[in-house]
Formats: structure tokens, C-alpha cells, sequence
């Protein structure tokens, strides 16, 4: 009865990462994944053309000077 026991633990032990990437990927969280992503490297290139334009208009208004 123990050994028994402990052939479901073991079988258990090493399924549940799989049937839980199972689980995740049905329902959905790769996509909000993906979205999460793709929003933080908006963000990030929103803010990287805001320095640029500033850095940009500051050196035009030193080179006007």
C-alpha cells in the first residue's frame, strides 16, 4: 500500500508542471503575456522618442544660439 502511494506521489510530482502549462496556455495567460510585453516596449519607445526630441531641440537651440 505505501509503495503504491508513493508511485502516484512520484508520477504526481513530475505531471503537475505539465498539466499546469497546460492549464495556463488554455486559458489565455500567454496572450496576457504577450500583451504585457508588447505595452512595456511601447511604453519604452514612447519614452525613448521623448528624449530624443528633447535631446534633439535642446542641441538645435545651443547650435542656433
Amino acid at each position: 500500500m505505501l509503495s503504491l502511494l508513493m508511485i502516484i506521489g512520484i508520477v504526481g510530482y513530475f505531471t503537475i508542471p505539465t498539466v499546469t502549462g497546460w492549464i495556463i496556455q488554455a486559458g489565455g495567460a500567454g496572450n496576457f503575456m504577450r500583451n504585457m510585453n508588447q505595452t512595456a516596449m511601447k511604453t519604452g519607445n514612447i519614452a525613448t522618442a521623448g528624449a530624443g526630441a528633447a535631446t534633439g531641440n535642446i542641441a538645435g537651440q545651443l547650435v542656433k544660439k
